[in-house]
């Protein structure tokens, strides 16, 4: 029997055989490493800034976008351009411009950015929409190394779009694939020619905050608040030529309008979006939104709530609270969710806990946290970004209500995580990022990766001298380590194919034959380092 597939009953007793190998510990070994606050848009001067989107590729984690509402061309009137910040150096250093639609589709309010990354081919794209009757939607694309987008294109002539997002993946059964999604108020299009020309619309319903996300396989979900009590989700398994019927991920216990901040310190509006994520690998589905728990000492308690599928939005675990708190609670909203190849789930929000404030209140005190999952949602670990609370009346701009936009974003690349987000530290409203790093192990596929011959897995950035063991399984799914708390395998009834010890250069390398049993099988590996429990990404091969 081949080291890479074996019965059902010996893989169960190879994983338990492997964690009593595991030292018990109480909490990651590794923390995430939480760089300094970073200025982004630093071009923008004194002027307000907010509405922030990040995107980030694997093969290129050191080249980031970061997008935003942007005031700097404002004098005596208010106007809105998209500015565009782009880091080479993992986030260190930034260069921010601002990128228009073409000439006959500029207005003076030109907002809602966008941007999403493209993993197969590493190529980034931002977007926006102009606010006119001779706008729409736009959308600019960079390629992999290069500084600069190439000229804008209007995916969408319209005068009645409202809030777009963006995303990338491959064409269902076809991997060497590209499709560019944009979801918005009036539905889904797409481009299969990296952005330059994009098809009619394909509705999805009544709602807001269409947020498309692409899985694995090409599956395409999209997320959305129908205006009411449903947090909702469409699906598409061609494309996005046809979805399934409405899906409700969960049922809001309290819901308010699109302009009403009410249940909240501040004076600002607070719509309440949903955030979805996909894991990359395994296809798993995670939605966050952020709703009233209950009433304290006469003011409202929202929180963040949690919700699953792993079987591609069909079913939904029930949802729970997942954020921290402090007594009397703060409010936690705005989550923005992405999942990296390690099956670790990343979010940014912002929290009032440091504050005892009351609803309503003119200066309301806020903070950006960053938290992290690394067994699939069961526990999180919570990082105060900001330096001190800031004020929410300090949004830069002469208006009557405060506007703090209406969500952050936050980018992955590799072990890497850049949350972008808006704080009034300095008077007005900045974007500001932070490089954090998630160590991994760096496991390739198997190589040759044919049958009948040694095959050789090799996991890098391991510690020298630390064992590592390598497991596989023959489907994606969620297996917690017993001995490892806060940490999970990505496989389905997994076994362990063997252990080496890292050398000197942080690099083990595990070699089996593997025989003709394993032709044309898909396997799924994962490696994990004993003493510190790290965990590498998952890999997708199917042996030849």
């Amino acid at each position: 029997m081949p080291a890479f597939v074996r019965p059902a009953s010996i893989l169960k007793t190879s994983l338990g055989l492997a964690a009593a190998l595991i030292a018990p510990r109480s909490a990651l070994a590794d923390p995430p490493v939480i760089g300094p606050q970073v200025r982004v848009d630093v071009g923008g001067g004194r002027q307000a800034a907010n509405e922030t989107s990040a995107a980030s590729v694997d093969g290129a984690p050191n080249e980031i976008v970061a997008t935003a509402n942007d005031w700097r061309e404002s004098t005596g009137n208010e106007i809105i351009r998209m500015s565009v910040a782009v880091s080479n150096d993992f986030g260190a250093t930034w260069t921010d411009f601002l990128v228009r639609p073409p000439g006959p589709n500029q207005s003076s309010v030109e907002g809602d950015p966008m941007s999403c990354y493209d993993q197969r081919t590493g190529t980034l794209w931002v977007g926006a929409i102009s606010f006119a009757g001779n706008g729409g939607l736009y959308v600019a694309r960079k390629d992999p190394g290069l500084n600069t987008f190439q000229p804008s294109v209007m995916a969408r002539a319209t005068s009645g779009a409202d809030k777009g997002w963006m995303a990338a993946g491959i064409i269902p059964g076809n991997p060497n694939s590209t499709r560019v999604y944009i979801a918005y108020n009036q539905g889904v299009i797409w481009s299969d020619d990296m952005g330059l020309t994009w098809n009619t619309p394909r509705s999805v319903g009544t709602g807001i905050g269409f947020l498309p996300r692409v899985g694995p396989e090409g599956e395409l979900y999209v997320a959305y608040w129908d205006f009411g009590t449903g947090v909702m989700l469409r699906r598409s398994f061609d494309g996005g030529n046809t979805f399934d019927p409405a899906i409700r991920i969960a049922t809001r216990l309290d819901t308010w309008s699109t302009q009403d901040g009410s249940r909240f310190p501040g004076t600002f509006r607070v719509p309440p979006l949903n955030s979805l994520a996909v894991d990359p690998v395994s296809g798993v589905l995670y939605c966050v939104y952020f709703d009233t728990t209950n009433i304290v000492n006469g003011q409202r308690n929202v929180d963040l709530y949690f919700s699953k599928s792993t079987d591609k939005g069909s079913t939904w675990s029930a949802p729970r609270v997942i954020n921290g708190d402090n007594s009397p609670p703060g409010d936690q909203f705005f989550p923005w969710l992405e999942v990296d190849r390690a099956g670790r789930i990343h979010m940014l929000f912002y929290d009032s806990r440091h504050t005892v404030q009351n609803d309503g209140v003119v200066n309301g005190m806020f903070d950006a946290y960053y938290t992290m999952s690394a067994d699939g949602g069961a526990t999180w670990s919570e990082h105060r970004l900001t330096p001190q609370s800031f004020n929410s009346d300090n949004d830069g701009l002469n208006r009557g209500q405060q506007f703090f936009g209406d969500y952050n974003g936050l980018g992955l690349g590799g072990d890497f995580a850049y949350p972008n987000y808006v704080s009034s530290q300095n008077g007005d409203t900045d974007m500001f990022v932070h490089t954090i790093r998630n160590r991994s192990l760096a496991l390739e596929p198997p190589s040759p990766g044919r049958v009948n011959e040694v095959n050789s897995l090799v996991a890098s950035n391991a510690a020298p001298g630390a064992t590592v063991y390598f497991a596989y399984g023959l489907s994606s799914g969620v297996t917690n380590v017993p001995g490892c708390s806060g940490l999970a395998v990505f496989l389905g009834a997994p076994a362990i194919a063997g252990s080496a010890v890292a050398d000197g250069s942080g690099v083990a390398t595990l070699s089996r034959q593997v025989g003709s049993a394993a032709r044309g099988r898909t396997i799924f590996i994962q490696a994990v380092e004993q003493s510190s429990c790290t965990p590498s990404n998952v890999v997708k091969t199917v042996f030849e």
